[in-house]
């Protein structure tokens, strides 16, 4: 074979391999894929610290009873010898539940110098509480009569404390005590540990929260 012979095959082979091609691409054939890909990188400028959470001052948590409770008079103790007595019918607090309609709530007196009390024998009180209409201005001690919703409070070392429980809202409660001679086993009993009358004194604190 001559080289223009030659030449003139390897032409005619292209031609129909291009021609084969261009058929293909007609066609809508596939011959090969091709890929991306990406990576990542930091940031222009470098890393920073996260920055701390800026968290505000708590506030109290406020209560719709706070303040409902006020103290009014502090007991009155009278001595002859050994015996004490109480002067005087006494208002000790007043609980103030006007506008607080449809719920329940609960009263507690409480000794708060279980500790403090030196040179008494015994001590015991009889409480009482009295329910008056809401929106009253003051408390009486004339309400108080020996038996008025009375309760029983026996100091010992280590607590004390009187309840009443499931009172209506929107009225007034007085807490006091009568006037009493201070001998009654059933009632208030007072004694000294010596001839000369305590120099310490109980101290109470009456709290209100909700039954219901």
């Amino acid at each position: 074979m001559s080289r223009l012979t030659s030449t003139l095959a390897a032409n005619r082979k292209l031609s129909a391999w291009l021609a084969f091609g261009a058929a293909g691409l007609a066609t809508g054939a596939v011959w090969a894929s091709g890929f991306a890909t990406v990576g990542g990188e930091n940031r222009l400028g470098g890393s920073a610290i996260s920055p701390a959470l800026a968290k505000t001052a708590p506030t109290p948590a406020s209560s719709d009873l706070n303040g409902k409770a006020d103290d009014v008079s502090p007991i009155a103790f009278d001595w002859q010898g050994r015996w004490g007595s109480i002067h005087a019918n006494t208002v000790l607090f007043k609980v103030d539940l006007s506008g607080f309609t449809g719920k329940t709530y609960n009263i507690a007196t409480l000794l708060t110098n279980t500790t403090d009390l030196t040179g008494w024998a015994s001590l015991q009180l009889k409480l009482e509480q009295k329910q008056i209409a809401s929106g009253s201005s003051a408390c009486d001690p004339a309400d108080f009569t020996g038996s008025t919703n009375d309760q029983l409070l026996n100091v010992d070392d280590q607590d004390a404390g009187v309840y009443w429980n499931g009172l209506a809202g929107d009225k007034v409660y007085c807490i006091g005590i009568s006037a009493a001679h201070g001998d009654d086993a059933a009632g208030t009993f007072l004694r000294a540990a010596q001839d000369t009358p305590p120099t310490s004194f109980p101290t109470f604190i009456t709290t209100v929260d909700r039954a219901s």
